[in-house]
C-alpha cells in the first residue's frame, strides 16, 4: 500500500468524487424540478464533537473554495455518457450537457456557532444537490487529519497496519459466506479519500465474487468497478415541502412515478424505493400495488432491520409478490456482525444484500487509547428548507429526525408516528 501521509493535496480533486446517485438524483431534478431553490445545511448529531475547534476553519474554507473550482471533465463526461452502470445509456445529452457546462457548486456560508460551524448551501436544487456528500467527505477527512495531528510519521503508519488488520479480519468474516453481497458505500464519512480507495482495493482483493461495486464515482471510474446508487430520501423531503399539506402524503408515490418513468427500460437495479424518509409503516399502508409487482427492491435505512424486512416480506405477500424474486438491501450502520446475522436471518426467504458505510472506509475506533475522537462519528448535510419553506425528515428512528420541532410535530399528525422508535445512531 501506497503510505498515507499528511499532505495540502486537496480532498475533492474531481466533481466525480461524490456518491453516484447524486447523478442518478440529479438528471431527475434536472428533468422535472430544474426551478426549485434549496437550502442545504451540515447537521452534527454529536454535539459533544466540539466540530469547530477540531477543524481549523481556514482549512476547511480552502476546501470549499477548492471544490468551487472543478468542473467536470470532457473524459469525465465520457465516462458517465458511456459507463456500464443499470444497463448503460443511462444519462441523457441534455443531462450530460448540463453537466459538462452547467454545473457549478453554488457559494457556501461558513460561521462558527460555538464549538460548531453553520455551513449552509443556497440556491438551485439542481447544481446545490452536488455539495452534500462533497461537503461530508471534507469535513470527514480534515477531521481526521486534525485528530491525527500529534502523531510521529512512524505512529502514523501504525494506526494505518492496525486498521488494515481490522479490515482484513472483517472481510475475511464475510468472505467465508460466498453468497452474501456488499457494495461501498463510504464516501461521505470515510476517513480520508486515500483511505477509502485502499479499502476498496482490499474488498476487490479479498472479496471479489460478493463486493458488487462503489457509490463512489471516481474510484468506479479509476478501478473499473461498478458504479452504485439510486435515490435518497432528499427527493422526497424536499418535494413535500413544496406541496399543500393536503397533498403532502401522496408526494412519496408521485416521486416513484416519475422515477419510474425516467428510467423505464433501464435496469431493474434501478427500482429499488425508499420507504423510510416519513415511516416506513405509514409508507407501505397507502403504498400502490405496483410497488411490489413492478419495482425489484426496497433499501432499509433506519429503525429496527430485522422488523422492517419482515414487514417488507409481509406487505409483498399481501400483494401477491414472491419475496425471493425481490431485494432488501441493508445500508443502516452496518458492521461485518449485523450483516452476517441478516443475511442467515433472510437469505432464501428474500434477495439480500447491504451497503456498506462509515464502518467501512472509517473504522479507526479504539486503535489508539489517548486519541478517543479518532471515530466516525454522525454527520449529515441535508435539506432544510424548498422554496424557503422548512424541509422535514421523520424517519423510522427518531433520532434521524430532522426539521424543526414544530414542523416535525405537524408532519407527525400528517404521517402518523406508527413503527417509530427510538434507536442509538452509530454513525
Amino acid at each position: 500500500m501506497k503510505r498515507i501521509t499528511k499532505t495540502e493535496t486537496p480532498i475533492i480533486r474531481s466533481l466525480l468524487d461524490i456518491d453516484f446517485y447524486k447523478f442518478t438524483m440529479g438528471q431527475f431534478i434536472h428533468r422535472f424540478y430544474p426551478d426549485i431553490e434549496t437550502t442545504f445545511e451540515l447537521i452534527n448529531r454529536e454535539r459533544d464533537i466540539p466540530l469547530s475547534r477540531i477543524v481549523p476553519e481556514s482549512a476547511l474554507r480552502r476546501e470549499l473554495d477548492h471544490a468551487r473550482t472543478l468542473r467536470l471533465t470532457d473524459e469525465e463526461v465520457r465516462f458517465l455518457r458511456e459507463t456500464e452502470a443499470y444497463g448503460g445509456n443511462l444519462f441523457s445529452e441534455e443531462y450530460l450537457d448540463f453537466l459538462r457546462n452547467g454545473l457549478t457548486l453554488p457559494p457556501y456560508r461558513l460561521e462558527r456557532k460555538k464549538e460548531q460551524y453553520l455551513l449552509r448551501f443556497d440556491g438551485p436544487w439542481k447544481t446545490v444537490t452536488f455539495w452534500e456528500t462533497i461537503a461530508l467527505a471534507i469535513v470527514s477527512e480534515l477531521y481526521s487529519r486534525s485528530i491525527m495531528a500529534p502523531l510521529s510519521e512512524n505512529e502514523r503508519r501504525n494506526v494505518y497496519a492496525v486498521a488494515q488488520e481490522r479490515i482484513a479480519r472483517k472481510l475475511d468474516a464475510l468472505a467465508g459466506i460466498p453468497d452474501l453481497r456488499f457494495a461501498d458505500f463510504g464516501q461521505r464519512r470515510r476517513h480520508s479519500g486515500d483511505w477509502q480507495r485502499e479499502v476498496v482495493r482490499m474488498c476487490l482483493e479479498q472479496t471479489r465474487s460478493q463486493f458488487i461495486g462503489t457509490s463512489n464515482t471516481l474510484l468506479a471510474k479509476e478501478m473499473r468497478i461498478p458504479s452504485v446508487g439510486t435515490n435518497a430520501h432528499e427527493l422526497p423531503m424536499i418535494l413535500t415541502a413544496v406541496a399543500e399539506d393536503g397533498w403532502k402524503v401522496r408526494v412519496q408515490y408521485e416521486v416513484t412515478e416519475r422515477w419510474q418513468a425516467l428510467y423505464r427500460g433501464k435496469s431493474p437495479n434501478l427500482l429499488v424505493f425508499l420507504p423510510d424518509t416519513y415511516g416506513t409503516a405509514q409508507f407501505l399502508k397507502r403504498a400502490p400495488e405496483r410497488l411490489a409487482r413492478e419495482w425489484k427492491g426496497f433499501r432499509q435505512d433506519s429503525g429496527n432491520p430485522e422488523r422492517t424486512a419482515e414487514r417488507y416480506i409481509g406487505w409483498l405477500r399481501k400483494h401477491g409478490a414472491n419475496p425471493r424474486e425481490r431485494l432488501i438491501i441493508f445500508s443502516d450502520g452496518l458492521n461485518e456482525d449485523e450483516m452476517l446475522h441478516l443475511h442467515k436471518r433472510f437469505s432464501g426467504e428474500i434477495g439480500v444484500a447491504f451497503g456498506w458505510g462509515t464502518l467501512l472506509t472509517n473504522d479507526f475506533r479504539g486503535i489508539r487509547s489517548d486519541l478517543p475522537l479518532l471515530r466516525p462519528f454522525s454527520l449529515v448535510c441535508k435539506a432544510t428548507h424548498a422554496n424557503r419553506r422548512p424541509v422535514v425528515k421523520l424517519s423510522d428512528n427518531v433520532q434521524k429526525a430532522t426539521g424543526p420541532v414544530f414542523e416535525v410535530e405537524r408532519y407527525l399528525r400528517i404521517f402518523g408516528r406508527n413503527g417509530r422508535e427510538d434507536r442509538t445512531v452509530l454513525v
